[in-house]
């Protein structure tokens, strides 16, 4: 006779096992595949390159407003000092290098913090462009519009 149908249903529940296992696997090794940057890299090259020529712009950014304005905090404690009468000569050492340290604090916390905020929005476009063209790229090997290389 046949097989019952108990066991055929736990046969096709082992065999449903397997296959979701086998696609289990498989999800498993192009996860590992999209998130490896060298193939990141080979696949789009361009994408990479924009990518991380637009976080070191904001690297640099960043590193340029901080110089400029620490320049232009030192003009600033000057002329405060100079409004004030400029007797802060006859402070002698730490005194003086501390009396500036404050004032250069004081300022700096009512100062607007645009130029900050503004390397932080630039930082932040970079890395969402990369986040970006990696999600894509595992969106195409997921959906299979990418025909996978062959092994060797």
């Amino acid at each position: 006779m046949g097989e019952s149908a108990s066991a055929r249903t736990q046969r096709e529940l082992a065999e449903l096992r397997g296959a979701i296992e086998r696609d289990v696997d498989a999800l498993k090794a192009r996860v590992r595949d999209d998130a490896d940057p060298r193939n990141l890299v080979r696949r789009q090259p361009l994408a990479v390159i924009g990518s991380l020529g637009s976080l070191a712009a904001a690297v640099a950014l960043g590193l340029v407003r901080r110089a400029r304005e620490k320049s232009r905090m030192e003009g600033q404690v000057d002329a405060v000092v100079e409004r004030l009468g400029g007797r802060i000569d006859r402070l002698r050492g730490k005194a003086r290098k501390e009396f500036r340290k404050r004032l250069r604090k004081e300022m700096a916390e009512t100062s607007a913090s645009g130029p900050k905020e503004a390397a932080y929005g630039a930082l932040t476009a970079a890395l969402t462009a990369l986040a970006m063209t990696v999600a894509r790229g595992f969106a195409r090997r997921l959906a299979g519009d990418e025909p996978r290389e062959r092994e060797l």
